[in-house]
């Protein structure tokens, strides 16, 4: 297939924060010679677009972020032994819903494009009905740890037995002529290192992580160097909207810092600066400035344990403490921590002495560092985005 010219259709889930992994695959296939499009929610009309990239707009009527607010607002439900806790739950039927508001639409692309190949978030379970009506193979996108596969309720498409997916998933399903199957991808692109997985992804396509935290202006100040250990301190996009600002120590992080003499970076989106509490002085705020701009400038990165802030410090070499307030990032941050790069301490765990040890530990101890310079080699030894795009291109019938 040398000299082949494809078209790749990219259909990531809803949130810039699982759209940002994609884009250095997407950024290779184009500077191979192929066509791209991304199919995103009206949310990429900004960071779609802003990554250079084409797409189309689809389910315009449908706001995942209100379904993640309103089960956070519900509060904590208990669930019957055995059976999906709450927060599983509310995402499978989110997905559901998404899919059934999408179908159409990704589905009359398909058709209408014509892609060789389709890549998407292992969420959206709409992904399948595109790829079968182009006639085009699968391959599922990863942006951190395998965790629905490793969900002991199972997830559609991935690993559950098609007799126990949701009836409306089935039903829409067989409306468009598209059968279930226990795996609908053909294979999984995987940027997460084998080492911090927690389980085995059949047909597993290993792509090494280059950090893409979207585009911003940047303060000369994040690219200068400093007289003092600079930390950066960031919650990622997804944590204010999901489990509320509370889910992470704030005040505590910069006020141990700010004892410990570092100079403290705290990078946020906008829409957070006004949930912030009082800063102590010589705090400098970046609002919307992209990770990877301000990471290689600095002795430690603080997060809440999110797999893109994890895997940009990896890539940097830059030692690491996370906080994590959920499962999923309870997770990313338990392996991150076994490979010795890192140090987590839970978020109800997190009083002003633990987090000061923690702190002490990233900053000053030389296993900690020498482990973050051998993770960081282990991020660039994996095959590149180009090489992976060749290696998609061997899927064609």
């Amino acid at each position: 297939m040398v000299g082949y010219r494809m078209r790749i259709l990219f259909i990531p889930a809803s949130a810039p924060s699982h759209y940002f992994p994609m884009v250095p695959l997407i950024w290779a296939g184009r500077t191979e010679g192929h066509d791209v499009c991304v199919a995103a929610q009206p949310w990429g009309e900004s960071v779609v677009v802003n990554s250079g990239v084409p797409m189309v707009t689809i389910a315009r009527s449908f706001d995942m972020n209100a379904e993640l607010v309103r089960h956070r607002d519900r509060g904590p439900v208990e669930s019957e032994p055995g059976a999906p806790n709450p927060l599983f739950r509310t995402l499978v039927d989110a997905q559901v819903r998404f899919a059934v508001e999408s179908a159409a639409e990704v589905v009359a692309l398909a058709r209408d494009w014509r892609p060789d190949l389709v890549v998407a978030d292992p969420l959206v379970l709409a992904a399948p009905l595109a790829a079968a009506a182009a006639g085009a193979p699968l391959f599922h996108h990863l942006w951190g740890p395998d965790l629905l596969r490793a969900s002991p309720w199972g997830y559609p498409g991935c690993g559950m037995s098609p007799d126990a997916w949701p009836d409306r998933l089935s039903e829409l399903y067989a409306r468009h002529g598209c059968s279930p199957r226990a795996e609908n991808a053909v294979a999984t692109v995987d940027p997460w290192l084998s080492r911090m997985g927690i389980v085995e992804t059949p047909s597993r396509i290993p792509l090494r992580f280059v950090p893409y935290n979207g585009t911003g202006v940047l303060p000369p100040s994040v690219l200068a160097p400093s007289r003092r250990r600079r930390v950066l301190v960031t919650w990622g996009s997804m944590l204010t909207t999901r489990d509320g600002i509370g889910a992470f120590p704030v005040a505590d992080v910069v006020k141990t810092l700010h004892a410990q003499d570092a100079e403290v970076v705290l990078a946020l989106r906008s829409a957070d600066r006004e949930l912030l509490p009082d800063l102590p002085p010589g705090v400098t705020v970046v609002e919307n400035v992209p990770l990877n701009a301000i990471v290689p400038r600095c002795d430690a990165v603080v997060h809440h344990g999110g797999a893109g802030s994890i895997m940009t410090a990896a890539y940097y070499g830059v030692p690491q403490l996370g906080i994590p307030a959920s499962l999923d990032v309870r997770t990313c941050c338990r392996r991150l921590a076994e490979t010795g790069a890192a140090v987590a301490v839970d978020n109800e765990r997190a009083t002003v002495d633990t987090l000061a040890s923690a702190i002490s530990t990233v900053l000053t101890d030389d296993r900690v560092a020498r482990a973050a310079v051998a993770l960081r080699g282990e991020v660039l030894a994996q095959p590149s985005p180009a090489e992976v795009v060749g290696r998609m291109a061997a899927y064609l019938p």
